[in-house]
């Protein structure tokens, strides 16, 4: 075909040489010319294959401890030529410039530098500076040269080649092409990042590669991908999870699961009294209905199933500690979506075995504070703001009725109960035996929350035997606006409530639980979730 071109000369210049032998030689075979430099000339070499240095053509010395190689008009000349333009082509002879047929290019780990926590330095020396210069420059010349912009593009360069002896169509170098200025806008909107970190709050770049299609979105008729962001070491998160059995997750699946882990994080980062804690949330469409701190295992599932048994029924389970036999064999007769846990040991996971389409992830429980950023879309615009970290720094009796010290532990561990709700949220939450602290009542997603308190919560704490509803703690996500969920509350024989305050009622408010000899603590911040 008129659009087909033939590799006459290459020039290979990478980081990353892992599979690139195989290349060489092709190249070798088909009679290609190779130029090169440094590290990537030196492993040609040794490969017994002839190559020509780049300091041989240009005239010039590699400079600058190697920040300067590749920089040159008789290289980029040679790739930006346009062989079908006359003056390019005169310009090539009077200057004996090559034409550069094929570029291949890896760049400097740039990322993986800063993840890996280096020093500042060695992380500005990871800016690759020629490779990205030769892969605009390349990939703008697509109709007359072909480039491969990473390893990622090691294997078809290596099919292509053999496919078609060393020649390519326009449609070939297109492709690449596009491969290529995802490659750099990928490493462009990296370095961003890491020069913007506590910067312009008004300014962000994401870039998401390597996508993961799943089954479908939501629902059936809705595509759906998965992107993993780039995490440094010292971050843990549910897209580190290890898929140790079942089958593959969906769209739904991911979120739930994010749910419980972060749910179960947060509960067994907010109880401090309890030795060799143990926190085991269940999760149902995104919303914690079972949350338990013990100092046991079994009995920190127990209470959490026990929740809402119910609507336990196929959710998902989050363990902050390893699942052992004892533990899989509990759910034998148990049906649930996933169990997620920091380690199995051999055993669990051969009882889970047996349910083949059980999803078992494997994750160490989330940071206290991971200050990531919570990413959502709208029609037209994304939204973005700091995830709902930490614990709320005051509790301040505003009542009559002292809140007192001893429920400060437990109304925490409701506080991070409710702020995973979904908002109107109110929870109740109760102390069990040994210290134990448990999700006894939720009430969420309502218009008000009144409703929320009155038609969810109570109804499913009321399901409780031998639970006492006077020494419980109910806990808001938002202000009361009037009095009349206070009202609601005593009703029930609640004595005990946190809120954040903030509401032009609050002495409405406060003035009421001081009638009904109620205990109210503000916290002074906010947890909707929407």
């Amino acid at each position: 075909m008129a659009d087909n071109k033939k590799i006459k000369t290459a020039l290979v210049s990478v980081f990353h040489k892992e599979n690139l032998d195989i290349i060489i030689h092709k190249l070798k075979e088909l009679d290609v010319k190779i130029l090169s430099t440094g590290g990537t000339k030196s492993f040609i070499e040794s490969l017994g294959v002839e190559v020509t240095s780049v300091e041989s053509l240009t005239g010039y010395p590699s400079i600058l401890g190697g920040r300067v190689k590749t920089l040159h008009p008789k290289v980029f000349g040679g790739i930006l030529s346009r062989r079908d333009n006359q003056g390019d082509v005169s310009q090539l002879t009077e200057y004996d410039i090559p034409e550069i047929d094929l570029v291949i290019v890896d760049l400097y780990p740039f990322e993986d530098t800063v993840a890996s926590g280096a020093e500042e330095q060695d992380i500005i020396e990871k800016i690759d500076i020629g490779g990205i210069s030769l892969i605009r420059a390349a990939a703008k010349n697509f109709k007359d040269v072909v480039i491969v912009p990473s390893q990622n593009e090691y294997k078809p360069l290596l099919e292509l080649l053999e496919e078609k002896n060393g020649e390519t169509s326009m449609a070939d170098r297109k492709w690449y092409a596009g491969q290529a200025f995802s490659v750099s806008s990928h490493y462009d909107a990296a370095i961003f990042s890491y020069f913007n970190e506590g910067g312009d709050e008004g300014t962000d770049r994401i870039s998401l590669n390597n996508g993961q299609v799943l089954r479908y979105g939501e629902n059936p008729h809705q595509k759906a991908t998965f992107f993993k962001f780039k995490n440094s070491p010292e971050e843990v998160s549910l897209s580190d999870a290890q898929v140790l059995q079942g089958k593959a997750l969906s769209y739904n699946n991911m979120l739930d699961a994010d749910a419980a882990w972060k749910s179960a994080s947060d509960a067994y980062h907010s109880v401090n009294h309890i030795e060799g804690k143990v926190a085991v949330s269940v999760i149902k469409h995104l919303n914690p209905c079972g949350l338990a701190v013990t100092g046991n295992i079994m009995q920190s599932l127990e209470m959490a199933w026990a929740g809402d048994p119910i609507s336990a029924f196929g959710g998902i389970i989050c363990f902050s500690e390893g699942v052992t036999e004892e533990i899989a064999q509990w759910f034998s007769k148990k049906f649930v979506e996933i169990i997620i846990a920091p380690s199995y040991t051999d055993e669990a996971l051969e009882v889970f075995g047996k349910k083949k389409n059980l999803r078992i992830l494997a994750i160490p429980v989330k940071n206290e504070i991971t200050s990531e950023k919570l990413y959502r879309s709208i029609s037209g615009g994304m939204l973005v703001q700091d995830e709902d970290e930490g614990m709320d720094a005051k509790l301040e009796t505003v009542t009559s009725k002292e809140f007192g010290a001893t429920k400060e532990s437990l109304a925490k561990f409701g506080i991070t109960a409710c702020k995973h709700l979904k908002s109107n949220a109110i929870a109740i939450v109760t102390e069990g035996e040994n210290g134990s602290f448990w999700l006894t009542g939720a009430g969420m997603g309502q218009p008000n929350r009144l409703d929320s308190l009155r038609y969810l919560t109570m109804p499913r704490f009321k399901m409780k035997e031998g639970v006492d509803i006077e020494n419980s703690v109910l806990i808001s996500d938002a202000f009361f606006p009037f009095r009349d969920s206070i009202e609601a509350a005593n009703e029930y024989g609640v004595k005990y409530i946190v809120e954040p305050g903030g509401s032009i009622r609050d002495e409405e408010v406060i003035e009421a639980c001081n009638e009904f000899g109620i205990a109210m603590a503000f916290t002074g911040r906010r947890h909707f979730k929407h």
